[in-house]
């Protein structure tokens, strides 16, 4: 459940300019903010079915930029790799290879 937060948080920095800004701000709140439905619909002046209703549009879209354009998953693979040279620099007593690996990382 809390890796599923954590994928939505992340697609939303990507994807998020390219959501209606109710949902974007309803995403946010819940994801990043951690605010519960009632709350949300508190500070925004809508219903907490509507909060409800923009997750779930919110979430969908998320997933379907993310199924078309795989940004995100790009980023852990490119992640992962980054980590593997870094280990083998460290393995390998490359402290050259070691410092471009580290600032690659800093970088993703």
């Amino acid at each position: 459940m809390e890796k599923d937060r954590v994928r939505i948080s992340a697609l939303l920095d990507l994807y998020g300019a390219a959501l209606p800004a109710r949902q974007r701000d309803v995403l946010d709140l819940y994801y990043n903010d951690d605010l519960s439905l009632a709350e949300i619909a508190e500070d925004t002046g809508i219903t907490r079915q509507g909060v409800r209703s923009a997750l779930l549009k919110g979430e969908a879209f998320l997933s379907g930029m993310e199924e078309s354009l795989g940004f995100f998953a790009k980023g852990q693979r490119i992640r992962s790799a980054a980590e593997e040279i870094a280990r083998a620099a460290d393995a390998a007593g490359d402290e050259g290879l070691a410092r471009l690996s580290a600032r690659l990382l800093a970088e993703i």
